[in-house]
């Protein structure tokens, strides 16, 4: 599968008409409000434009300021970052959620990096950063079927592909490693096997 066999379209991202509805998080907690506990499971998700947004895993404590369910996709405003959310979680300031239907985690693995791109070359940090006003406007160029729709299905398959093929080389690279590892075992033991305690 190429990107380039396809037919690709422009799509407005939200709104009427829009692929996606799109509203402030729920939470929007302050990072020195939030509670310590045991537990740490809940993704604390920001701006941050690393580890798929997630500042860091908080204690369930927090869900008492609220929560945004997941599969959907977070953008961040002055960032300009978009990751797709697969649990519940809480998040900073300036956090937009994007939601579909048609979402799942191979589309959104899709879209997101489309997202991050678009946004990207439209915004900016300072005068011109993503507001909700201006994502609402933002246009997005997706691949279409038949019909003239995003093709979501090619979007699976796309992401699935190449996830597999990835795992491939993965698989065949950490072989090679493991030979070579074994080979490097067998000379370091003067060529006589030793049971490994």
């Amino acid at each position: 599968m190429t990107l380039d066999d396809r037919k690709w379209a422009v799509f407005q991202l939200t709104g009427e008409g829009g692929l996606f509805s799109i509203r402030a998080t729920s939470t929007g907690i302050d990072g020195i409000r939030l509670k310590d506990g045991t537990d740490n499971s809940v993704p604390y998700v920001t701006r941050t434009e690393t580890n798929n947004g997630i500042a860091r895993f908080v204690s369930s404590d927090n869900l008492v300021y609220g929560e945004d369910a997941g599969n959907c996709i977070t953008i961040g405003l002055d960032t300009q970052t978009a990751y797709w959310q697969p649990m519940r979680f809480v998040t900073g300031q300036n956090i937009q959620i994007l939601r579909s239907e048609k979402l799942n985690y191979y589309s959104a693995q899709f879209l997101t990096v489309i997202l991050r791109q678009q946004m990207k070359s439209k915004f900016n940090w300072g005068g011109n950063g993503a507001t909700l006003g201006r994502l609402k406007k933002l246009r997005i160029m997706l691949p279409i079927d038949e019909s003239g729709e995003p093709d979501y299905q090619f979007m699976e398959d796309y992401i699935r592909e190449l996830m597999d093929r990835k795992y491939k080389q993965y698989k065949v690279y950490a072989q090679k490693k493991m030979a070579v590892l074994e080979e490097e075992r067998y000379v370091n033991r003067g060529g006589v096997e030793r049971p490994v305690k």
